[in-house]
Formats: C-alpha cells, structure tokens, sequence
C-alpha cells in the first residue's frame, strides 16, 4: 500500500527569477544553488574572522575574504574536476567547455572537500601560518557549507535517492533530473537527508571547538563523520561514480571515504590530537615557530 508523500513539487523552478534581457537574446535567471552558495561564503567568513579572534590568529577581516573565496574556489575546482574525472566517458562526447559549465551540474563533495582542504594548505603555506589550525576552522565553514548547499540540490531536483513509499518522499515535477527516472513518483529526498546529518556533525565540531584540542582535530573528525555519513547514504543515492581497476567495479563514495578516514585516524595517532592544551595567546605563524626551535637549539 503506497502512503501519501510528504512534499509533491508542481513546477520545477532551480531560478529565483527569470528576466529577458532586452537585445542581448537571452536571460537572467538567477539559481537557488547561486544563493546558497553565496550564504556558504558569507558565513564561512563570518566564522574564519570571529575564530581567527578567538584563537589570537593573524588574520584581519580583508585576508579573510580573501582566504575564504579562495577555499570556496578551491572547493569549486575540486569537486567539477572530481565529477569530470569519474565521467569522463561522457563529457569526452562534449564540447571542451562543458568541463567547465558547472551551471549545467556536476559538482562532487568529496572533490569538493580535497579541493577546498587544499586551498587552504596553499594558502597558510604562503603565508607562512600554521595549516592545521586554519583546517580546523576551516572544516567548520566546509561542513557548513555543505549542509547549506544540498537545499541547492534540492531546488535543482538532482542527488535524490530511488522511489520508495516512504512518508517521507517526495514527488519532483518533470523536467527536473529526478524525474527522469522517478516519472512522478515518490523519491527518498537524498540531499535533505545529507543536510540533516552535516547541520548536525557542524553542531557537535562547533562545540567541540571549545576543546581545544590539539590543532587539526576538527579537520581529522570532519573526514571520519561525514565519511560515516555519506557511506551510509550511499545505498540511498543514484548518482554513485565508481572506480574501476582491472576489470572490478569499486563504489567511489566508500573508497574516498575509507581514505579520509585512515588519514583522519593516522593524523590523530601520530599528532595525539585528543589531548586539549591551552589556547595560544598570541598569533604563532610557521616562521616564528622555526625561530623558537632554533633559539632552543642554540640554548
């Protein structure tokens, strides 16, 4: 017996607007997916300055824009080079400049999360700061964003899971992605779900920020929680990319996530990020660092 759905979606609207521009032949049409991405970044900044503040960090507002657009780029990156590199069997059938068209779709969060961890390596490297430290707030703002960019998923009708006569499925229109295959029925809404599980793994890494564990902490339980999460969704989703190493299929999704978390795992063993210690008072870059090594060594 089928059970009524939670949520059936009449139109398909992934714009907030849609305007014609007058003699140019073509419209402004503003997406939903734009605006959560712009959230993302306004409240990552938000939370690089107040934690840049709170952990003494010489990082005025200015860097911070800077710092945060240049993780959100490398994020951006991340995950399209990601998604081209799992299908490239399709856009090999494209024009070159679809590899680029990220407003057609295809931005994978695992890429995403690499990409935007990167970033924020390149950018503490030429600085000279302490990476892990700006990882941890990093992982704050990356989760963040993540759970806020799904709703953009959802807008877009895309990353949902199979039909199902859950009470909580919902019936997507057509000309959404979704119904290409759901053909108006009920689907396990996939990407509100992830959303849940990120707003709450965010919840408990913003609390355990006051920890003060060892830097790199946060980045290291970022990798295992949302790795646990996405793997457990993973049966959920119809969108899985896959290795495929001699001849044998390989879920991506779990292989990724097992290689975050072994690192995750490594991470904390070798550094002992469970043990907290006291907040730095004073901002610590890399260079100052190497100077009171070797003002010991000299003692």
């Amino acid at each position: 017996m089928l059970t009524t759905p939670l949520l059936t979606i009449e139109t398909y609207r992934p714009y907030i607007f849609s305007v014609e521009l007058p003699f140019l032949g073509f419209p402004l049409e503003p997406r939903f997916y734009g605006l959560f991405y712009a959230i993302s970044i306004l409240l990552g900044y938000k939370i690089l300055v107040s934690e840049s503040k709170r952990r003494h960090l010489p990082l005025d507002e200015d860097q911070a824009m800077n710092c945060t657009l240049l993780v959100f780029l490398g994020g951006l990156l991340g995950g399209r080079a990601y998604d081209v590199i799992f299908e490239w069997d399709s856009f090999a059938h494209k024009p070159w400049w679809e590899a680029f068209a990220v407003w057609h779709g295809g931005l994978a969060i695992h890429g995403g999360i690499l990409g935007g961890t990167l970033a924020v390596y390149l950018y503490t490297r030429v600085k000279k700061l302490r990476f892990l430290e700006f990882a941890d707030i990093g992982a704050l703002c990356i989760i963040l964003g993540q759970a806020i960019g799904r709703w953009g998923n959802f807008t877009n009708g895309e990353v949902a899971g199979p039909v199902t006569d859950f009470w909580g499925g919902v019936v997507f229109p057509p000309g959404s992605p979704t119904f290409a295959y759901a053909k108006g029925q009920a689907v396990h809404p996939t990407m509100i779900y992830e959303s849940i599980g990120n707003f709450l793994i965010f919840a408990i890494l913003w609390k355990l920020r006051l920890k003060n564990f060892r830097p790199g902490m946060l980045l290291a339980l970022h990798f295992i929680s949302y790795s646990i999460l996405r793997s457990s969704l993973t049966p959920l989703r119809m969108d899985n990319q896959y290795f495929t190493i001699f001849g044998e299929k390989f879920l991506a999704a779990y292989s990724i996530s097992a290689v975050l978390v072994t690192a995750a795992l490594l991470l904390i063993w070798k550094r002992r990020l469970f043990e907290q210690e006291d907040p730095v008072p004073q901002a610590v870059t890399r260079s100052s660092t190497r100077t009171s090594k070797k003002n010991r060594k000299r003692h």
